[in-house]
């Protein structure tokens, strides 16, 4: 291994690899492949995308809303979206992980099963060393090295089977957390995170508490006090504000009419529409697209 290697496999992935499916229903959009030659300390941090580690080499630690672990070699550990996270070595690490997103359809239960699987574990940090994932991002790191011609077929297939082993791994609970856990449930952080992410890719359906919960398979009063305790306002609350956000960047970046742009952000009706975003944003879509123009020269 040299860090020309780990800069070779670095961008050959990244130029022909960034979107895989395992074959059963679930897809994968990639944006980063990473192996880096040593990290050391980076900023706190959040994203709204996966992102799991795998330490080759190095020791240090790793920090995941307010919980510290130890990371040494063959450590796994994961970010969850939405979760403040950093790490820091004073030694360097060897790393590779890998960012990406499910993009399977929202209705797909395969894709549901995988996200409840990451979002429902109960550590972010295992020791598996010699566990199905560390063995594949081995087996993955000399693969690329081994077949350099861009786009070899089988690559994808490896990169498919690395991201589907994910759930099953960090569903146990080997992680040895240097700080207790705080009182907060983890399993509600997860729960609004399945919630939101059900929210952005239906805005155009309804997305009442009933049809919320009935997705989760949980009661709807307890998702909404899970949505009270998490995020401090109510379910109703935040799908407004989530299709006024989708509006709003409607208005400004596309050419869709006022009706259509309701029908996107799931408004039946165009004047309850008009009169919701007026509330918000103190004018009607109609002039705020046009104040939102560029001035002509």
């Amino acid at each position: 291994m040299s860090e020309d290697s780990f800069l070779f496999v670095t961008r050959t992935l990244n130029e022909n690899n960034r979107r895989c499916s395992d074959g059963d229903g679930v897809a994968f959009q990639i944006y980063n492949w990473g192996f880096e030659w040593q990290h050391y300390d980076n900023p706190v941090h959040r994203h709204s995308f996966y992102e799991i580690c795998y330490v080759l080499d190095g020791a240090g630690e790793y920090e995941d809303e307010d919980i510290t672990y130890k990371l040494e070699a063959g450590t796994l550990f994961a970010s969850l979206p939405g979760h403040w996270h950093q790490i820091r070595s004073r030694t360097g690490l060897q790393l590779f992980f890998v960012a990406f997103e499910v993009v399977s359809a929202a209705s797909s239960p395969e894709a549901r099963q995988y996200d409840a699987g990451l979002l429902d574990s109960p550590s972010p940090v295992v020791a598996g060393p010699e566990g199905v994932t560390a063995l594949l991002w081995r087996a993955l790191y000399r693969h690329v090295l081994q077949h350099r011609a861009d786009g070899e077929p089988h690559t994808n297939s490896l990169c498919a089977l690395l991201l589907r082993s994910f759930p099953g791994t960090f569903g146990r609970p080997d992680g040895t957390p240097v700080a207790k856990a705080k009182s907060s449930s983890r399993s509600r952080t997860h729960l609004v995170q399945l919630a939101k992410r059900y929210i952005r890719d239906n805005l155009s359906g309804s997305l009442g508490l009933a049809e919320v919960s009935a997705y989760l398979n949980i009661s709807g009063r307890h998702l909404s006090r899970v949505f009270k305790e998490e995020l401090g306002q109510s379910l109703v609350d935040y799908v407004t504000r989530e299709r006024m956000l989708s509006a709003e960047g409607l208005l400004k970046t596309t050419l869709c009419s006022v009706k259509e742009i309701a029908d996107l952000t799931g408004y039946q009706s165009v004047h309850y529409f008009t009169r919701v975003f007026s509330d918000r944003y103190g004018i009607p879509p109609a002039e705020y697209r046009k104040k939102s123009l560029p001035a002509s020269t």
